[in-house]
């Protein structure tokens, strides 16, 4: 009897995690299948938990989850339920499961690392996104900067002919009053009278030429005052988007992630460089009209020009 004792005693004092949370379910009047309904699980492998057989391809960390998760459901102390989990995974009686613990040890230490592969290469791709934004910025303001520099060009051109062409025509009547010089006669007073239109029909023309330059330059300067009227935009974010916002002055009126629900209100002169890492989520107010935002392939990166051309 003393040896028979001896040898059941440790048999009653383990006792795994399962034993524990089945006899709570029976008590809670529970059913497996109900325990795997509510847990989202299948019932075969709630069965093997209440039976402490859990399969080593598993990671100790959702093993764990699942011993507390079934826990809560059966109220019963999820520190017991873990101490019961340690302690029979400690038995030197069973060394096969600590070789099966060991083994999911080294499964949990190549999961770690799998997540660290992944966040490394999303880093790299954020990266590379950002990079690539900047690039995109810095072209469209060089872009920006040699048009108006080229449009200045050419109005300074054009000032330059036009007062070029006035110095040579009044070259050219001065140099003829000054070679017209008749001799004293009776002809002197028409002749005289003859000079006095040409020097009119001279100044008349150097008149409407100066009128013309004159309409010229104001043709340029309302041009510009023109394309320099400011104009307002609103956008609205239904959604986490970046973008990138430039006027006619290459100046980078917005850019950067904007969050989800705000109304961002922005004025320049256009027209305006827009670039949407999401433009799906993304509503444009131009002028106080809604843009039709129809045209843009949504799940793609959209760069487009505003006013939009017909």
């Amino acid at each position: 009897m003393i040896e028979k004792e001896a040898v059941q005693q440790p048999e009653a004092i383990i006792q795994g995690p399962g034993q524990i949370l089945k006899r709570a379910r029976e008590k809670a009047d529970m059913s497996c299948q109900d325990i795997a309904d509510r847990m989202k699980l299948k019932k075969s492998l709630i069965e093997d938990i209440e039976q402490d057989n859990y399969d080593i391809n598993i990671s100790l960390t959702f093993i764990r989850g699942y011993l507390k998760l079934y826990a809560k459901h059966v109220k019963v102390d999820e520190a017991e339920i873990l101490n019961a989990f340690e302690s029979l995974s400690t038995q030197k009686k069973e060394p096969a499961k600590l070789q099966s613990f060991s083994r999911r040890v080294a499964h949990q230490a190549n999961d770690d690392k799998l997540m660290l592969v992944t966040y490394l290469i999303v880093a790299a791709v954020i990266a590379l996104v950002v990079i690539w934004w900047f690039q995109q910025s810095s072209n469209d303001t060089t872009t920006a900067s040699n048009v108006s520099n080229y449009s200045e060009t050419v109005t300074e051109n054009v000032v330059a002919k036009e007062i070029f062409s006035l110095e040579e025509k009044s070259d050219d009547s001065v140099a003829t009053k000054s070679s017209v010089q008749l001799p004293p006669s009776d002809n002197q007073s028409i002749s005289a009278d003859s000079a006095d239109s040409a020097d009119s029909a001279e100044n008349a023309e150097i008149v409407d030429d100066s009128n013309n330059l004159n309409e010229t330059t104001d043709v340029i300067e309302t041009t510009v005052i023109e394309t320099a009227a400011p104009v307002k935009l609103i956008f609205e974010f239904a959604g986490d988007c970046w973008m990138n916002l430039t006027d006619a002055t290459g100046e980078n009126i917005a850019y950067g992630v904007k969050v989800k629900g705000r109304v961002m209100p922005v004025t320049g002169i256009p027209p305006f460089v827009v670039t949407l890492g999401a433009p799906e989520v993304v509503k444009i107010r131009y002028a106080g009209e809604p843009l039709d935002m129809s045209f843009l392939p949504a799940g793609r990166i959209a760069k487009f020009d505003l006013p939009l051309s017909e």
